[in-house]
């Protein structure tokens, strides 16, 4: 039988990941510049912010909370979910240490799959290398809670894995026949890699319409860019192209 990364066990594998992130001092710092670049062009052609206050913008999978100190220095009211503890600590830590918390919402220790905020909360959501590391379910539950939390007119950007990826492409003989596109990873080795995180899905263009049933705007933009030779080594490739989708998309 197909097995996937349950719910439970990603949870514990993102935990021991943060937990070892944070022992070697290597958890990212740096907002995800493909996220960050896609917001403010939307930012930039919005005519006005809401009458009612700022905006409130939700990270699903928020990690140690560099997008949302980007999103906090804009005047943006930020909130964010994650399933490690650890990471939830850091992103508080983060945004005290940056003198933004006038500007936080909520921390939530949840899934991005079962989010317990009301309908239609926030302005803007983003995620970044979290909804391709969930199971087939939890997966296209987490764009149906895209979906549900956004208000008409709400931007979603994301960022996912797209199957030119180096390892897709070395793998793909070993995707599930129940879910295409997707590969269950482990090399006992860094939890910090792709390599070793368990469920990975590799997006192709025309499933994210359907993911996004009734959405004014979906539009997949594709980047594709190698690692230098020596980190490409280190997981264990002579070339690793990474082969990423920028998902912007309007309710």
């Amino acid at each position: 039988m197909e097995k996937t990364t349950s719910a439970s066990e990603n949870k514990d594998r993102w935990e021991a990941s943060f937990e070892e992130q944070v022992a070697r001092q290597a958890y990212n710092t740096s907002p995800v510049e493909a996220v960050v670049r896609t917001v403010a062009y939307h930012l930039r052609g919005l005519q006005s912010t809401s009458s009612s206050g700022p905006l409130h913008f939700l990270e699903m999978g928020c990690g140690a909370g560099p997008n949302l100190i980007w999103l906090a220095q804009k005047n943006i009211k930020v909130s964010g979910v994650d399933v490690a503890p650890t990471a939830l600590g850091l992103a508080k830590k983060h945004l005290e240490h940056a003198g933004l918390t006038k500007h936080l919402g909520e921390l939530l220790e949840a899934s991005v799959s079962d989010v317990p905020l009301p309908d239609a909360s926030f302005d803007g959501i983003i995620e970044a290398c979290v909804f391709q590391h969930l199971n087939r379910h939890d997966r296209q539950q987490a764009f149906k809670e895209v979906t549900r939390l956004l208000k008409k007119g709400g931007v979603f950007v994301g960022y996912m894995l797209d199957v030119g990826h180096s390892v897709y492409q070395a793998k793909k003989r070993d995707q599930l026949e129940s879910d295409p596109g997707t590969l269950v990873l482990s090399d006992n080795k860094s939890k910090m890699y792709l390599t070793n995180i368990g469920t990975s899905h590799f997006f192709r263009a025309q499933e994210f319409g359907s993911l996004l049933r009734g959405f004014s705007i979906v539009e997949p933009c594709l980047t594709t860019y190698y690692l230098p030779p020596t980190e490409a080594k280190r997981r264990g490739y002579d070339q690793y192209l990474q082969s990423m989708w920028t998902l912007y998309a309007v309710k």
